[in-house]
Parts: structure tokens; sequence; C-alpha cells
């Protein structure tokens, strides 16, 4: 009877045992996973995917930002690859274009400021509208030519697209001033002294350059129906050729031209490329 206990007892620890080998067990498979299973507050960082990092953050490897500062939107001209779609370029540019003309450095060793031209040889040199004679020297005293007045009306004009090729012997669309003369003749603005010849190295008169500027006043739509009668309170106005009377008469009124001295005009004198810069200058300002 005894021993029959005995056995009870002994059976009922074993089990006992086995009870509590196995729940010890399974807490210990329960703490391990816990430190394995994220919780729900906490994310997930997936393991590194061996990526084109330059070692700067980014992963495609184009990018120079600094990943320790706050990065900023790009903008046009900061170095961008993006082609630049909406307009903001065009008006940095239109900026740029209303942005002041720097100084003036005076390049020509031939115009000092106490010179009566100083002021309009400046106006057409800023303006890269009459060059010097050469890198330092403008020449204002030399005879304006029939080429020289036209190439610095092309040039006003911006150097516009011609519609032929030349019809003058004398000029060809190579010379430096051949665009130029197409361009005027097609316009009307000069004619040639004969139907073939131009002659452009010719020395232009004061009465010839107010011609021109009046037909070109007109090519431009300009007001050339001027009143009054200045041009005839100079005593020699009857020097004045008939085919340019007219021309004159606008040019004295418009104040484009004025006296040499306080009594004559003197139409048959050489132009100057001073008198031409003035000419000018006093054109393009009276019509802005």
């Amino acid at each position: 009877m005894n021993k029959k206990i005995l056995s009870f007892f002994l059976c009922i620890a074993m089990l006992i045992s086995c009870v509590s080998v196995y729940t010890y067990a399974v807490d210990i498979e329960i703490d391990l996973s816990d430190l394995f299973e994220p919780s729900e507050d906490e994310e997930v960082t997936p393991p590194d995917d061996g990526g084109n990092d330059d070692g700067n953050g980014n992963d495609d490897g184009n990018d120079n930002t600094d990943t320790d500062k706050p990065s900023k939107p790009s903008k046009p001209g900061n170095g961008t690859s993006a082609p630049v779609i909406s307009g903001d370029d065009e008006e940095d540019e239109e900026d740029e274009k209303q942005e002041p003309a720097g100084e003036w450095e005076n390049p020509f060793a031939d115009v000092k400021e106490s010179d009566w031209f100083f002021e309009t040889v400046k106006y057409v040199n800023q303006n890269g509208i009459i060059n010097g004679m050469t890198e330092d020297t403008f020449d204002p005293s030399a005879p304006l030519t029939r080429a020289m007045l036209v190439t610095i009306l092309y040039r006003v004009e911006d150097t516009p697209r011609l519609n032929s090729d030349s019809t003058f012997s004398d000029v060809d669309l190579e010379d430096w001033f051949g665009a130029a003369v197409i361009w005027a003749s097609e316009n009307g603005i000069v004619n040639g002294i004969s139907e073939t010849e131009f002659a452009p190295n010719t020395a232009i008169t004061r009465e010839q350059i107010a011609a021109i500027m009046y037909r070109y006043a007109k090519t431009k739509g300009y007001d050339t129906t001027q009143g009054g009668m200045a041009v005839r309170e100079y005593e020699d106005y009857e020097t004045i050729s008939s085919w340019a009377k007219e021309a004159m008469q606008w040019a004295v009124n418009t104040k484009l031209i004025n006296g040499k001295t306080e009594t004559t005009v003197n139409p048959l004198d050489k132009a100057t490329r001073a008198e031409a810069a003035t000419i000018i200058m006093r054109f393009i300002e009276a019509n802005k």
C-alpha cells in the first residue's frame, strides 16, 4: 500500500514538473519574439539596397546638395540640369535688358569732353550706331561718305533682312556697306548717282544728308509736313538745290540741322562725322 501511494505521488510530481518546463519554454518563446517583432508605433527601416549614393544623401549621384542643410528649391541659372519651362528665365533676361548701361569709357584720343560733339559721339558709339575710324580715333572732322550714312541708318534699324541684290556695279553684298546700301535703295531712302552707280565713297553734303534723313523719316511714317520757313532766314538759302529745299526746310524746322553760323546754313558744305552723329542723335531722341 505504501509503495502504491509513493508511486502515485511520484507520478504527480513528474507531471507537475513537465507542465512547469513546458510553460517556461512557452514564456521564453514569447519574450524572444517580442525582441524581433516591431510594435505598432515603430517604423520599419528596410535594409540598404546598394543604391548609387554619392555620399551626400542623394541616390542618383547628380546632386551636390549639402545634406546637413535644408534643401532649397532650385532656380534658373543655379546649375540645374533640367530645362526651365516657366517664364522666370525670360523675366530675368528682361530685367537684364532694362539695366542701365555702364559708364562709357571713351576710347577716342581725338574726342574730348570740351568738344561740342562729345555727347553726340558718346551717344552714337555707346549705342553701336557709329564706330571709330580706328580703335582709338573717331575722326570727327572727316567727311561723311554716302556709304557711311546708309550704314548708320541700317544699324539704327537693327540691320533688317534684304529682299533683293545690289543693282549698283560699285556695290557688292560682301562690302562692309553692301547690305546697308541695298536696304536703303530697296526702301527708297537713297538713289544712285546714276542707274548703275552708287558712289559709296563720295563725301555727302549737308543738303544731301537732309534729303536722305527726310526720306528715311517718311519710310518710318513720321510727320514731315512742317510749317514755318525758318530756313529762308539764312542768307545763303538760295544756294540750296531745288530738289533739297523741302528736305532742308523740314530739317531746319525740326532742328536736326542748325546753321553753321548765325546767318548761313551752308547746304553745299561736306557733312562731317561729328555733324552726322549729332543729326542722328537728334533724330532718334525726337522720335522716341
